[in-house]
């Protein structure tokens, strides 16, 4: 499966081919095209930008930590760390712990900045209760940071842009 990097599409952004009755932010887009993926959020806007998220996180205060560990069953932040170190995978899934050692940080502030790509992308995604089993493929194509055009490319299992409304353009474009 490889590193992905996610896509939100906003509700505005008009995608060829797609179902008028739907919406795309409601479906989860993935690409490997921007960059070197590395599990990044992107955002498609209505006005014709795209936006990469960037986390700032901070140390957890003392009471962040004892809800925390309150929340896992234990009395103490301490506690629950001796525990996750302590037991094995299985004791800690069986506690309802998770996998993963408790988490000193927490997130402090989330921020959109303008990816400025001037290149083109693909992006992929699908939802079985919009149309059953597609995978709908698109291409993004930028020009210094704006979006000049969105080209459907049809089912990545192996469709064609002409099986699925075939009546309508293959390409929206912005300006």
């Amino acid at each position: 499966m490889g590193l992905y990097d996610d896509v939100l599409v906003a509700n505005g952004v008009r995608l060829p081919r797609f179902p008028a009755d739907a919406s795309p932010s409601d479906i989860g887009w993935q690409t490997k095209d921007i960059g070197r993926p590395a599990m990044q959020a992107y955002k498609l806007t209505a006005d014709g930008r795209l936006l990469r998220r960037e986390r700032e996180f901070r140390e957890k205060t003392p009471e962040e930590k004892q809800t925390a560990a309150a929340d896992h069953g234990f009395d103490s932040w301490e506690e629950y760390v001796s525990f996750c170190e302590a037991e094995t995978p299985d004791e800690r899934i069986q506690r309802g712990v998770g996998l993963r050692a408790p988490d000193p940080q927490t997130l402090d502030e989330e921020l959109w900045l303008d990816h400025n790509i001037h290149d083109s992308f693909e992006f992929h995604g699908r939802s079985d209760d919009i149309e059953d089993g597609f995978h709908w493929s698109y291409e993004a194509r930028f020009t210094r940071g704006t979006l000049d055009a969105i080209v459907f490319l049809g089912e990545r299992g192996g469709g064609h842009p002409d099986d699925y409304r075939p009546d309508a353009p293959v390409r929206a474009e912005f300006s």
